[in-house]
């Protein structure tokens, strides 16, 4: 995956999220050269999801002044597991898809060849290339936001598994004897956790100055932004509840370089993103405290470097770098 296609691009990638459809024109070195974002909506039908994915591809396609056929290829992060292989999105439980092929619906519609993979392995991907995991063959990328996601690289390639859904980290158990709903990853230290927790905490009567930053006094769909605002105004529930979601990402991602020896591990998503450096320490003490053997502690944690762009960009580097390799 690590060849450079001969096609100069330009290329085109997608971020499809729950909430937004983040497209982007990228050269062949991963530099954008225009974006369009959209709401993903409400009709989240495969065939109405792919029409929007096209309308704003070609409004970034339109700014550029140019036209689909002088497109190299399209790549799409799409989330949950997906089958890179067929472009298949396997399971997207929060758009309401099942076995969609996406990567045939695209290129039917923009003739030119797509690629799909997962929306947190293309981010990994991103970071791998042009990030902060440059210069390592052997890394993971950990997505924190409203879900928990993770991306592999190994020997310098994408690692999909055997199955093809390698890094599902948010789904790998914390709390095995916890009711469901808390026993994994993601159900103790999502943003969306964290607002869950803090709602019925607030309920309880714990004081809180948080809901002065939250929509509408809403703590269950607080954002990470409103996170990081209490948090600097001393919160110090905000606080407890913030360390302690970030000392199981630690852990998890502890249990995973113990299996894997890996060098390095990129922490980024929508929460460290907002919380930066505190979160980012909070996850290494506690991935140092329960890393095995403690010559692991070495293992670099380190924060992600693209931002928002990651997903795009990622995207369109993986349809560069598959159509190079005729895959």
């Amino acid at each position: 995956m690590m060849a450079k296609s001969t096609v100069r691009g330009p290329y085109v990638g997608v971020d499809l999220g729950g909430t937004n459809i983040v497209a982007g024109l990228v050269d062949a070195e991963g530099r954008v050269l225009s974006r369009s974002k959209k709401k993903t909506g409400t009709d989240t039908a495969p065939d109405a999801l792919v029409k929007r994915i096209v309308m704003t591809v070609q409004e970034i396609l339109a700014e550029a002044r140019i036209g689909a056929g002088d497109l190299a290829a399209i790549g799409v992060g799409a989330p949950g597991p997906v089958d890179p292989g067929r472009g298949m999105v396997l399971k997207a439980p929060n758009l309401g898809w099942s076995a969609v092929p996406l990567a045939d619906l695209l290129s039917a519609q923009l003739k030119v060849p797509a690629f799909v993979d997962n929306d947190v392995n293309v981010g990994t991907w991103a970071e791998h290339v042009l990030g902060a995991g440059q210069g390592v063959q052997d890394m993971m990328g950990v997505f924190v936001g409203t879900g928990i996601g993770a991306g592999l690289v190994l020997d310098g390639r994408l690692y999909h598994g055997h199955f093809r859904t390698a890094g599902e980290i948010g789904h790998t158990w914390i709390h095995a004897d916890a009711p469901r709903g808390r026993r994994t990853l993601e159900n103790v230290a999502s943003r969306t956790a964290i607002g869950f927790q803090l709602h019925q905490l607030a309920l309880a009567s714990n004081q809180t100055v948080l809901t002065r930053f939250a929509d509408e006094g809403d703590l269950r769909s607080i954002r990470s932004k409103a996170l990081a605002k209490a948090l600097e105004a001393g919160d110090e529930l905000t606080r407890t509840v913030v360390q302690q979601a970030a000392t199981y990402v630690g852990v998890a991602i502890a249990n995973q370089v113990t299996v894997l020896s890996l060098p390095c591990v990129v922490l980024g998503g929508g929460l460290p993103e907002a919380l930066g450096r505190t979160f980012v320490e909070w996850v290494r003490k506690a991935f140092a405290a329960a890393v095995f053997p403690p010559e692991l502690s070495k293992c670099r944690i380190v924060a992600a470097k693209l931002g928002d762009d990651a997903g795009m960009v990622g995207a369109a580097l993986i349809a560069r770098d598959r159509l190079a390799a005729g895959i």
